[in-house]
């Protein structure tokens, strides 16, 4: 986002003590980090409240006054129903597809549960405390991203200030000269062999915490889905791919809309 749309979200942050409210009911409960909280539960629902609060307004030019426009066209202007939204064009099926890619951050309403509840097959108890276990699930996901993000950033600061060292190491050996044989230019090279050789051992942790970071997926799992709905994994495959070349479709005929 642009700095003034940051600085916005910035300010709504703060506005009412929201942030010092969320944080309030922090427990530490099962080893959970504050960092953690703040970062994936706090900012991240209060992100996408903001986001739904914040909506750009329709403008209409001061220059021309409704008298104008009707002399220019003969009459006043024909009423023209406004055009639904991508979301209106959907079928409650294709709706409740969408919440279920997205289950950790959309709550079912109860008459997607009870629409959820009918395609399974399950009663609505049931239906309730599948789509509870699927959640838990994907928190503790959630979580363990968390803990993988810190690993990188400390990681990452680990890098930059050994990084820094070598640096150091190496200007001092330069400084030496190459033909100067000292017992200070030999522990300046152990020195240097061992931060390098370090800094390939965490280099490769790096990569390794980046490689497992990319299996997580912020989408709900088709194997989930499929549990949810008591269908094959094939099955939500191809309702997921349909859904998707509708989507497609719909958004590029609104696009295409004067």
């Amino acid at each position: 986002m642009p700095a003034d749309r940051a600085a916005d979200f910035y300010v709504y942050v703060f506005e009412r003590d929201r942030i010092f409210q969320r944080l309030r009911t922090f427990e530490g409960r099962n080893g959970a980090r504050l960092r953690t909280f703040l970062a994936f539960h706090v900012l991240k629902s209060l992100f996408l409240e903001w986001q739904r609060t914040s909506r750009d307004l329709d403008t209409v030019s001061l220059e021309e006054t409704p008298a104008d426009r009707s002399a220019d066209d003969g009459g006043p202007p024909e009423p023209v129903a406004p055009a639904p939204s991508l979301w209106e064009t959907l079928a409650p099926e294709e709706r409740l597809d969408l919440k279920l890619l997205s289950l950790l951050e959309c709550d079912l309403a109860p008459d997607d549960l009870r629409l959820l509840a009918r395609l399974s097959g399950r009663s609505l108890r049931d239906t309730v405390a599948a789509v509870a276990e699927v959640q838990q699930r994907l928190g503790s996901r959630d979580v363990r991203v968390a803990e993988l993000r810190a690993a990188l950033d400390s990681a990452w600061g680990w890098l930059v200030l050994r990084r820094r060292e070598l640096q150091e190491t190496v200007e001092k050996m330069r400084l030496l000269g190459v033909d100067h044989d000292s017992p200070t230019r030999r522990r300046l090279e152990t020195r240097r062999q061992r931060l390098e050789a370090a800094l390939a051992t965490r280099l490769g942790q790096r990569d390794r915490l980046l490689a497992q970071m990319r299996t997580f997926k912020v989408t709900t799992p088709y194997k989930d889905i499929a549990y949810l709905l008591n269908a094959p994994v094939g099955t939500v495959c191809s309702r997921i791919f349909r859904l998707r070349q509708r989507l497609e479709t719909l958004r590029g005929a609104q696009e295409a809309r004067p």
